[in-house]
């Protein structure tokens, strides 16, 4: 180890005594590197492709143990020093930010123009963008705004031989094959490491709020599903929430001017014949955040037609009283966890099958190290894993990012 450390410090700032704070899977990193500079990151990545030393790029830390558990892990490569200034053009409705700062210090940047990036990803605070992209994270709103890579222009990143690449809108130098922005969108840190990120902006709505209703039978969800399927009826966001002892609700936002607000919110009323709660901004986020706050000591991601969402969520809430289960109905994405007790294996199989049923699939986003080892974690790879390890060997022929991240060999 001494020789990799020894030649890393002279390229950026490595650190021993916390690498603790980076542990994934019960695996330890021997050193945590914190480069300020995308040619920091390009010089280490270089040192650790010479030594054939892998390891795991960090963000926020929000999402970064997804995936299966990593076959080696030497390093942690820390993104939130990364210190490239942000060119901001309003009036062309354009960013560019540096990957380790986060999503809510860039809104915070943009709000003095009226202006946002529409990203609807959890934990704003802490998740960075870089680990927003890599991911495709988010939320709630994702309803009407999509995942975060519909808003990318272009990116910069470092591959793990060293070489730093441009690609996207505006941008001279490009890679012919791959439209690489959407190729890293989404990526999960295994083919390069995101320095730096061009997004389109978007005006902020004048007016944004939410409506509850709490439902008196389960039965009413699919009913309630309906009624909001109007062509006028253009949501921020449709959420179904379960709570153990609270029973279900359904959250609707809206958003735009006042005007449109209103003529949206008497069209909710008269579409459903109930009467909706007004939630507050804090509220708001803290359903957005729900998923990722509770601790959980299992969590599974199920992705089906939006047609099914309803039927799903109804079946997952009978068989599993003890989960948290949040839905965003109107995309057909389903949360649910466990914060009191670990489900048993046969469970989580029990639940892919489920989702498989419904055309869709079930990604088991936290769980401990024997429960990802025993039924994997990344349902979706079963028509497209050959696909994956040539995007690898292409990318990472030495397997120094995150290996064995999505399946063997990758």
């Amino acid at each position: 180890m001494q020789p990799l450390i020894e030649e890393l410090r002279a390229v950026t700032r490595v650190e021993t005594e916390q690498r603790t704070l980076y542990a994934l899977d019960g695996s330890v990193p021997e050193l945590v590197l914190f480069p300020s500079s995308w040619e920091e990151v390009s010089r280490a990545l270089q040192v650790c492709t010479r030594h054939h030393a892998p390891g795991v790029v960090w963000g926020g830390g929000t999402q970064v143990g997804v995936g299966n558990p990593i076959r080696a892990y030497r390093w942690a490569i820390d993104m939130r020093a990364l210190s490239q200034q942000v060119d901001y053009s309003p009036t062309d409705l354009v960013v560019t930010a540096p990957a380790g700062m986060t999503l809510g210090a860039l809104q915070e940047l943009l709000r003095p123009q009226q202006q946002w990036l529409p990203i609807d990803a959890p934990l704003p605070a802490r998740q960075t963008l870089g680990g927003i992209v890599a991911s495709n994270s988010t939320g709630p709103r994702r309803q009407r705004y999509g995942l975060p890579r519909e808003w990318l222009l272009a990116v910069r990143a470092v591959l793990p031989s060293g070489e730093h690449i441009k690609a996207g809108v505006g941008v001279v130098k490009n890679v012919a094959g791959y439209d690489l922005p959407r190729l890293f969108a989404g990526s999960w840190g295994t083919l390069g490491v995101l320095t730096e990120l061009t997004f389109k902006v978007a005006a902020l709505p004048e007016v944004s709020c939410a409506y509850q209703y709490t439902l008196r039978e389960p039965e009413e969800l699919p009913l309630l599903r309906d009624a909001l399927q109007h062509p006028l009826l253009s949501l921020e966001m449709l959420e179904a929430v379960y709570e153990r002892g609270g029973g279900w609700r359904v959250v609707c936002g809206v958003a735009g001017f006042e005007e449109e607000v209103r003529w949206l919110l008497a069209l909710l009323q008269e579409r459903t014949h109930r009467d909706w709660t007004p939630l507050s901004p804090e509220e708001v986020d803290r359903l957005r955040d729900r998923p990722l706050l509770e601790g959980a000591l299992c969590r599974c991601r199920l992705v089906v037609p939006p047609a099914h969402t309803a039927e799903l969520v109804m079946t997952l809430s009978q068989r599993f009283a003890e989960a948290g289960i949040q839905a965003h109905l109107g995309v057909g994405t389903i949360h649910i966890w466990w914060d009191e007790a670990l489900p048993e294996v046969q469970d989580l199989q029990d639940l892919r099958k489920e989702a498989h049923q419904r055309d869709g699939f079930c990604i088991i986003e936290q769980a401990p190290a024997e429960y990802k080892n025993s039924i994997g974690v990344w349902d979706m790879v079963r028509g497209g894993a050959q696909v994956m390890r040539r995007l690898k060997r292409g990318f990472d022929p030495l397997g120094v990012l995150a290996p064995g991240r999505f399946v063997e060999g990758l």
